[in-house]
């Protein structure tokens, strides 16, 4: 028994507690990135002009693509 037995024994939670195990703060780095709008080209992640659809359903515009 010792000076500093119960040393982390808090009735608060620090902020890297925090951070880390109840999910604080995240990471801006680490963050999903939005969706791209159904009517946007996935190269120019502009509006459509002229859209062209892939066999695995991706839509492009077909000045991008050529």
């Amino acid at each position: 028994m010792g000076k500093k037995r119960h040393s982390k024994d808090r009735l608060f939670i620090t902020s890297t507690e925090h951070k880390y195990e109840w999910g604080g703060k995240k990471d801006p780095t680490k963050a999903p990135v939005s969706k791209l709008p159904f009517y946007c080209c996935s190269l120019s992640l502009l509006p459509f002009e002229d859209p062209v659809c892939t066999k695995d359903g991706i839509i492009f515009d077909i000045v991008y693509i050529i």
